[in-house]
């Protein structure tokens, strides 16, 4: 072998061979091992553990350019919460972007229910609007908002869901006054939604936080969950691919990880060839200098 091509291959060939191994992969996925963190183990486990009567809220504090991290936690989190026999789900919005996020996962794991062509009414997994859960949409302000509706449940959601249905039955059959009412929080956040959550309901009330976040939010997640203030967190890409794979929910995020593992492959075998190219030949030529 001859060191001065490995010394000399032109970068275009590096990052074209980058371009088809990604290519390759995102279309035909082989199913690479995944190992499983504890933590989104531990996640998974709470979630299954959910008990017929409880009260999740499930909240959206995500942005589009969030959206393709946590796109796959969203739709298997979901999917398994309302898998949970006798599990009432409110959803909930902190972000103006979100709204059209839910409303595709809605779609995708969902269908209409029996005469109706329309949002809101679809059934998931069994589940049907009005009965066993609403969207009350878009709520500003955010740390404000969640802690006034730590407090005051009723007063701070109003009357009318997002598609100015009227739920007050929904709220007096299931006697939602306060955070002290609510089973757990389910958070997708950009940013930084399950934190409000985890100082207004669980440091306050004692409701468990369970928080999905892209990728630079991790390290503070993991250090709010280590401390005990989250009950568990799927972290971005990684962690939606795990929770995928725990839920047998075949999805984009399992998908992408066959890409990124063999990417660090690729990496590290660029490396050798580089470091190889260096040693046996461009470290003679700088001698020769």
């Amino acid at each position: 072998m001859s060191f001065k091509i490995l010394w000399n291959i032109d970068r275009r060939i590096y990052y074209g061979l980058l371009f088809i191994i990604v290519s390759i992969l995102l279309l035909n996925p082989v199913g690479m091992p995944l190992k499983i963190s504890p933590e989104v183990k531990n996640t998974w486990q709470m979630i299954d553990d959910l008990q017929p009567g409880d009260f999740v809220i499930i909240n959206f504090c995500l942005s589009a350019s969030g959206y393709a991290q946590l796109q796959g936690a969203c739709n298997s989190m979901i999917t398994h919460i309302f898998e949970k026999p006798g599990v009432t789900v409110l959803f909930m919005m902190v972000s103006d972007q979100a709204p059209i996020m839910l409303e595709e996962i809605i779609t995708i794991n969902g269908d209409l229910m029996p005469g109706k062509t329309t949002f809101p009414w679809y059934e998931i997994r069994g589940k049907t609007y009005g009965e066993d859960y609403i969207n009350m949409g878009f709520y500003p302000g955010i740390s404000n908002f969640i802690a006034a509706l730590s407090m005051n449940f009723r007063k701070s959601l109003g009357n009318t869901d997002w598609y100015g249905e009227d739920v007050t039955d929904f709220f007096e059959s299931h006697n939602i006054q306060s955070a002290e009412d609510v089973d757990m929080v389910v958070s997708f956040d950009s940013d930084d939604g399950a934190g409000d959550f985890m100082r207004y309901f669980f440091l306050e009330y004692g409701t468990p936080v369970i928080q999905s976040m892209i990728g630079v939010m991790v390290a503070n997640s993991k250090v709010q969950y280590d401390a005990g203030n989250y009950a568990g967190i799927v972290p971005s890409i990684r962690g939606s691919a795990e929770y995928q794979f725990l839920q047998n929910y075949p999805g984009m995020a399992l998908t992408q990880m066959d890409a990124f593992s063999a990417v660090q492959f690729y990496l590290m075998a660029l490396m050798i060839v580089g470091n190889l190219g260096y040693h046996f030949y461009g470290k003679k030529q700088q001698e020769k200098v």
